[in-house]
């Protein structure tokens, strides 16, 4: 039995007849009679029975043609999933993104973006460090990564969403916090709190770099690899951190934690997607990347001012 005898013999069953449904296959009348009685022979039952001019199903054949039509629509469900897969319409997409980093409005723009092209997809988003995206990116446990950091790996494709200058996030009853503006000269003997190096090695020169210019010389600079841990040792006092100002937007309203521009420190952090370079033909990961350049332009125009 194969899907044309089921197909042949839902539409003679709505027909009726055999000469109109051959003329509705565009078929012969012969051939489609001889393949109903071979069907007919290999269920051993009758499905047709004589009615007028036409005929009519049996009991038999009326529960035939149910569960005809319901496998027939079942093949045509799988079908349109499968190719609804294939355009990455459907399935499950996994994005890694950066705590603290992506929930400056990137993440959520290119969600919302991506949920109105393709509403049958499911996104899994995991929380994974700079370092951790590249590496899942390059064995493909995840399609695509929202972070601050831009990768250096050749095999890796990019983008820059926005951009914000570096200023001073420091406690609410710290000396600095009264000033309108700092200068990294502010900064002497105080203790700078950053994410570990690896994670973007280009800002990280570009701040030292920034303190050498200046002639200004921290107490120390200590490497905090967790963010929330990060964050609480500034909120107390404990060291003072730079970041964006959209980052720092969202965490001031809720701590004592106050952000300030630093006149000398020309440098900016930026809201970054990236994917494997040779997965960009692949419908999901060309879908997210189409989104993200759609909304890219919005992002770096609503930024605060």
């Amino acid at each position: 039995m194969e899907l044309r005898h089921l197909r042949y013999f839902v539409t003679i069953a709505e027909e009726q007849n055999f000469r109109r449904a051959a003329e509705r296959l565009h078929v012969s009348q012969s051939p489609l009679s001889r393949q109903m009685k071979d069907l007919e022979e290999e269920l051993d039952v009758e499905l047709f029975e004589p009615a007028g001019r036409g005929i009519r199903l049996t009991a038999a054949g009326k529960v035939f043609a149910e569960r005809a039509r319901a496998v027939l629509a079942g093949v045509a469900s799988a079908v349109e999933e499968t190719r609804d897969v294939a355009r990455g319409r459907q399935g499950t997409v996994t994005i890694g993104f950066e705590q603290g980093a992506t929930f400056t409005g990137a993440l959520a723009s290119l969600m919302a973006a991506f949920r109105r092209r393709a509403p049958r997809v499911g996104l899994e988003l995991v929380a994974m460090t700079g370092s951790e995206q590249w590496a899942a990116l390059r064995d493909g446990t995840i399609a695509f990564a929202c972070g601050s950091h831009r990768p250096s790996d050749a095999a890796l494709s990019w983008l820059e969403m926005t951009s914000d200058r570096l200023g001073l996030l420091v406690a609410g009853d710290h000396p600095l916090a009264a000033r309108d503006e700092v200068r990294l000269r502010d900064l002497e003997g105080e203790r700078v709190v950053l994410e570990p190096r690896e994670l973007d090695p280009r800002l990280r020169a570009a701040i030292v770099a920034a303190f050498q210019a200046q002639g200004a010389h921290p107490g120390a600079i200590t490497e905090i690899a967790d963010l929330e841990a990060l964050l609480a040792l500034v909120a107390i006092g404990d060291g003072v951190t730079f970041t964006a100002r959209r980052t720092a937007a969202l965490v001031t309203p809720v701590t004592s934690m106050v952000w300030r521009p630093l006149g000398d420190l020309d440098v900016e952090l930026a809201d970054v997607v990236a994917w494997r370079a040779r997965d960009e033909d692949l419908p999901v990961v060309r879908m997210l990347v189409e989104c993200a350049r759609e909304v890219r332009p919005l992002l770096r125009t609503d930024g605060p001012a």
